[in-house]
């Protein structure tokens, strides 16, 4: 997980995402613990500790975790180990979102809203976007996204300096069937099996 911040306004859906990617090849739970607690400030802090450690990481930046589906924005973070793939999405457009987690090939749906701001990371992108949030008193916009995904990258090498922002002010004549379409068509794609309480019977 890295920062996808998005914001489903009343007239216009604004997303924002890094583009990093970290594999930690085999565990490593003391480098993760600082990676993703702050203790780490930068990519050489990042790669010195892992070397202390006798960790193999694989860190790029060519991840794109924000993009379009029709009229609906769409960002997602991963979370991959020996074990288990784990994917958290969110969709939105004016007026609503809908966010999903996916473990292996099932789809649940977690919760759903209308005008809001979510946010996914690890705990130190997120409390960081927190405070980046706090500081423009609520009044998120599409500048205020971007500049929260610049002053995170600063301070954690969890994040990428590149990142990506989409915005859209088209709102469908019916933003929760757009949402729940968007989703129904990528469980197809996927192969998902969508569940949950919100999921359609």
């Amino acid at each position: 997980m890295s920062l996808v911040v998005a914001l489903a306004g009343s007239r216009e859906a604004v997303i924002g995402g890094d583009r990093r990617s970290i594999s930690f090849l085999g565990s490593c739970a003391k480098l993760e613990e600082e990676l993703y607690s702050g203790q780490i400030k930068n990519d050489e802090e990042l790669l010195a500790r892992a070397r202390e450690h006798e960790a193999t990481l694989q860190v790029s930046d060519g991840r794109e975790k924000v993009w379009k589906t029709g009229e609906v924005l769409v960002g997602e973070v991963t979370e991959i180990s020996e074990r288990l793939q784990r994917r958290r999405r969110i969709y939105l457009v004016p007026g609503a979102h809908l966010v999903v987690d996916i473990t292996g090939s099932e789809a649940k749906i977690s919760s759903t809203g209308k005008v809001g701001c979510v946010v996914f990371g690890n705990r130190i992108t997120q409390r960081l976007a927190a405070e980046g949030a706090a500081k423009a008193k609520g009044r998120l916009n599409e500048a205020v996204i971007e500049s929260i995904l610049v002053d995170v990258a600063d301070k954690t090498p969890s994040v990428s300096r590149e990142h990506s922002v989409l915005r859209t002010d088209a709102r469908p004549s019916n933003p929760d069937a757009a949402l729940m379409g968007a989703l129904q068509a990528d469980c197809r794609k996927n192969g998902w099996r969508l569940c949950g309480p919100c999921a359609p019977q």
